[in-house]
């Protein structure tokens, strides 16, 4: 991400690690094990992360549109999370709040524009012509080069969402070198996405306690940057599948199997921030939401049946 770039095997692995280092010894030992190459598709023409028993395979591209849509998916929160909010404490309904507020057509514009970036970035033949939106910034691997405390709590939850890619793709190459493919496409993907989760949130009381953290904030920060790679996974999938195909599930149901377990308290801030993106989805697709107010939990529970 920087001028000079790393070796991408080395780059993938620090990733991982670094997005569960309580884990580090175990990822160690199972990066040994299966041991992949990781190449870098420089002419692949389209979002390329794909992984089989010998590699990783993935384009520059890939990272820099994670990058734009993980950075403007923190965005959500200011653009819904006060609905939100405000539909729970007041009983009023959703769709009422979004009626009555005059500067929500501005802000959904501004929102948009940028997840409109990452989409043009997906479907450019030349990368080099798409403006970058002036309000994120190029992916950098250094968080404290900006001291913006917004700007590196979305660089925190976007690596977290990285992350969890690669874990997905790793996977991948594990089940292929044990010669357990599962025969079902879709039964794999979603297999993969499951192991991912888990591998990042399973063992967490042994990073709070090393680091002074309670176990809830440490699932809230790991399960934030699960949402933004929930909004990734939604957004590099093309519209015509996101009711499923042969290889995949349904959008609605990877996104259902990353976050519905989510084991914090129905009014923690995560549930505010995970309902605050999937009403963004809905918005941008034109879905109604003409709900009865309940908590944002309950909110994202129905928003996530509703896809």
């Amino acid at each position: 991400m920087t001028n000079e770039q790393p070796d991408p095997k080395v780059a993938v692995k620090a990733a991982m690690i670094g997005a569960a280092p309580e884990r580090k010894d175990e990822l160690a030992e199972l990066w040994a094990r299966y041991d992949p190459a990781v190449e870098l598709a420089q002419k692949a023409g389209k979002i390329t992360l794909n992984a089989n028993k010998d590699r990783i395979q993935i384009d520059p591209r890939t990272m820099d549109v994670f990058w734009l849509i993980g950075f403007s998916g923190w965005r959500a929160i200011e653009s819904y999370s006060p609905h939100v909010i405000l539909s729970a404490a007041t009983n009023q309904k959703l769709s009422d709040l979004f009626d009555c507020d005059d500067e929500l057509d501005e802000i959904e514009r501004s929102y948009r524009e940028r997840l409109a970036a990452a989409q043009a970035l997906i479907k450019a033949d030349d990368t080099e012509s798409i403006a970058w939106p002036d309000d994120i910034p190029r992916p950098i691997d250094d968080r404290n080069a900006v001291s913006d405390p917004q700007y590196q709590t979305a660089f925190d939850l976007t690596t977290l969402a990285v992350a969890y890619t690669l874990f997905h793709e790793f996977r991948h190459v594990m089940l292929d070198v044990d010669g357990e493919r599962h025969d079902d496409l879709r039964e794999e993907e979603l297999s993969c996405d499951v192991w991912a989760r888990e591998f990042m949130t399973a063992k967490l009381d042994a990073y709070g306690e090393r680091h002074s953290h309670s176990y809830q904030e440490v699932l809230r920060k790991r399960s934030m940057g699960l949402v933004l790679a929930s909004l990734i996974l939604h957004e590099i999938t093309p519209f015509y599948e996101h009711g499923g195909s042969y290889a995949y599930f349904s959008v609605g149901d990877r996104l259902r199997a990353i976050l519905s377990s989510t084991n914090l308290a129905d009014n923690d801030h995560f549930w505010r921030f995970a309902a605050s993106v999937l009403v963004g989805i809905y918005r941008r697709k034109r879905m109604p939401i003409d709900t009865e107010p309940m908590s944002a939990k309950l909110l994202a529970d129905h928003l996530l049946s509703g896809l």
